[in-house]
């Protein structure tokens, strides 16, 4: 038997990634719309322009429609964003209460969140260090900048309008994937993905504060598979305190927590009830289901070399299998990657065998 708090809040990431797939594909077609607009413009502005006449400061002067149409580009994008942020607070907060509705006995009585509380904390709280209205001025400032660069860059390399205005779009033949407006795109891939699970980890934490009765220790569940980051690694089925979140039985700090640990991160986390503190049955896995309480570290001990020096790299992997280093080893105080440089520091020995 799967244990329902595991099974569901996987299943429930899953869902998640989908959805965001969803949001992610609403915003880009945001800016899609806006392109053929920044380029009527960008046309233009650069009609009477050549090499000769270049100066930085005209440039700035003749993009202003350009800016104009960049500014309302990521004024939508950043309505819509919000609008479905608005949206998945409510459903996540309601998946929260129907999760503990299935496992708490009836004689507990579960709270909900408040939504509209919810959504406030997630919007005043920063993302990767800024706010999403910030960071979403400061995509399109990113943006702006990149495409007077290449306009600047451009002319005094000699090159024509139509070219300049070709590198910034892209071609069609290769779907515009090969312009510079495509960056813009990645982007807002990673802003959007960031952003659901920053709102996720909220609602969780709200919720977890309204049930402070019935609920435990928090663990840190991360995904099983070779592109889990560093951080989430070491983390992985890791217990902490609730609201607090101190370690429990470790030394890994919490930070800003699964969903919001760095960028586009896949981890969550479940609140276990009170007393809990192992899960049964089996959970997800690269390759298929494995034991619910299989760690990582204990996942990558089983994989093979390839796929280990894939996650870690082949220096560290040959140290690895050497028993120089244990996973959570590769790890700095930082929560990064640690480099060869550090791992020589820790232990001068294993590079000289």
């Amino acid at each position: 038997m799967i244990d329902p708090l595991l099974d569901h809040t996987v299943r429930h990431q899953v869902n998640m990634t989908q959805y965001g797939n969803y949001v992610l594909a609403k915003m880009i077609r945001i800016l899609n719309l806006s392109d053929a607009d920044l380029i009527g413009a960008l046309n233009a502005a650069l009609e009477d322009m050549d090499a000769d006449s270049f100066k930085v400061q005209r440039l700035d002067k003749l993009l202003a429609s350009v800016r104009e149409v960049n500014t309302q580009a990521y004024a939508a994008l950043y309505g819509g964003m919000t609008d479905e942020l608005a949206a998945y607070v409510e459903y996540e907060g309601q998946f929260q209460y129907d999760l503990y509705k299935h496992v708490v006995p009836v004689t507990f009585s579960i709270a909900s969140v408040v939504p509209e509380q919810v959504y406030a904390a997630a919007m005043a709280q920063p993302m990767q260090g800024r706010l999403l209205k910030d960071w979403a001025a400061n995509l399109s400032a990113s943006r702006l900048q990149r495409v007077k660069d290449t306009i600047a860059v451009g002319y005094t390399q000699g090159k024509t309008t139509g070219d300049i205005v070709r590198e910034i779009r892209g071609t069609r033949a290769l779907n515009y994937a090969d312009g510079l407006l495509d960056t813009s795109r990645r982007e807002v891939d990673a802003v959007v993905r960031t952003a659901l699970s920053h709102t996720a980890q909220i609602t969780r934490k709200r919720f977890t504060e309204e049930n402070d009765d019935i609920l435990g220790d928090e663990m840190w569940v991360s995904t099983l598979d070779g592109r889990t980051s560093p951080e989430c690694r070491a983390r992985d089925h890791k217990l902490y305190s609730k609201i607090e979140h101190k370690p429990v039985g470790h030394d890994l700090p919490w930070r800003s927590g699964p969903g919001r640990i760095h960028w586009c991160c896949r981890s969550s986390s479940i609140a276990l009830l009170k007393g809990q503190k192992t899960l049964y049955g089996s959970r997800a896995a690269a390759g298929g289901p494995v034991d619910a309480n299989l760690t990582y570290a204990d996942w990558f001990k089983r994989q093979s070399a390839e796929v280990q020096d894939h996650v870690i790299g082949a220096a560290r992997g040959d140290l690895y299998r050497a028993g120089k280093f244990d996973v959570k080893d590769f790890t700095n105080d930082k929560g990064r990657m640690a480099s060869l440089k550090e791992l020589r520091e820790r232990d001068a020995s294993a590079f000289a065998q």
